[in-house]
Order: structure tokens, then sequence, then C-alpha cells
């Protein structure tokens, strides 16, 4: 997954759902805001897969 400067959270998790990543792109961009990963989202290219969790997912696109 390649997340771009300036993509707004909401934008990356509509991407994960297209990518058949995620089921609900809404609730995983709740969670981003809720657990404060929001404003730590990294761009670059991601490896991830369904079987992760939210947790596991926003690990690993934000510092």
């Amino acid at each position: 997954m390649n997340i771009k400067p300036g993509m707004a959270t909401s934008e990356i998790s509509n991407l994960l759902e297209e990518k058949k990543i995620i089921k609900d792109s809404g609730k995983f961009d709740k969670y981003l805001e809720k657990e404060n990963y929001s404003e730590k989202v990294q761009i670059g290219e991601f490896e991830v897969s369904s079987d992760m969790s939210f947790y596991e997912l926003a690990e690993k696109i934000a510092r």
C-alpha cells in the first residue's frame, strides 16, 4: 500500500477497504482518530494484509 503526501486518513481508510484489507473504512478512520494515530501517519510504501488488526495496521503506517 502506498501512502502519498497530503492523504487524509479517510482516503487511506478507503484505499484499505478498496484493496480488501479492511471491511469498514469508517470504523478504521474512527479508530485512527480515537487512538491518536491520525497525526502520525507516514508517507511511503507499506506491507499490509487482511489478517492484520486495526492496531497492527495503525502501528505499521504511523510513527
